[in-house]
């Protein structure tokens, strides 16, 4: 009875740490030229969602081609590849639905590009373009340098990251 007892304790114990690593996955893969990694052995740096909760958050407010005026907020896109030692010049963005798109790593040290955790103070969810949104400040910008062209660089459902 006693090692019956301690059996189902221990399966408890064990599907307790799975359900909390569940509930913190790995939202972010960086992976390319860095110098810096989580697993080395495969070459990347991967993010928990709490992992990038705990980097310097950013917010603004802005309208999108999809939104309305909505407060977007996370980690600077530039404080993540400091945080990987990311030595490329251009960072392919890759989505959940296949998408992805290059752009210089200048760029996106230069603004205050965010890779948007939360919408109105919401975690984003797959289904609403979720988990990852990589995010421009629109509204700070000039309607020169808005359009399709930088549309095309919001990319949503972000998975990963690969720095060339």
């Amino acid at each position: 009875m006693a090692m019956r007892k301690a059996l189902w304790v221990l399966i408890g114990l064990f599907l307790s740490a799975c359900a909390l690593a569940n509930a913190d996955p790995v939202v972010l893969t960086v992976s390319g030229k860095i110098g810096r990694f989580t697993d080395a052995k495969r070459g990347v740096y991967q993010f928990r969602d709490s992992d990038l909760a705990r980097m310097r958050q950013v917010s603004f407010t802005t309208t999108t081609s999809w939104t309305p005026s909505v407060t977007f907020s996370g980690p600077l896109v530039r404080d993540i590849l400091a945080r990987v030692d990311a030595k490329g010049a251009t960072v392919r963005v890759l989505a959940i639905n296949y998408y992805r798109y290059d752009i210089s790593v200048a760029e996106l040290v230069r603004g205050k590009v965010v890779l948007a955790r939360r919408i109105d103070n919401k975690p984003f969810d797959v289904a609403h373009y979720g988990p990852l949104w990589l995010m421009y400040p629109l509204s700070d910008m000039s309607d020169a340098d808005k359009g399709p062209p930088l549309d095309a660089k919001l990319v949503w459902q972000v998975e990963a990251m690969e720095v060339m």
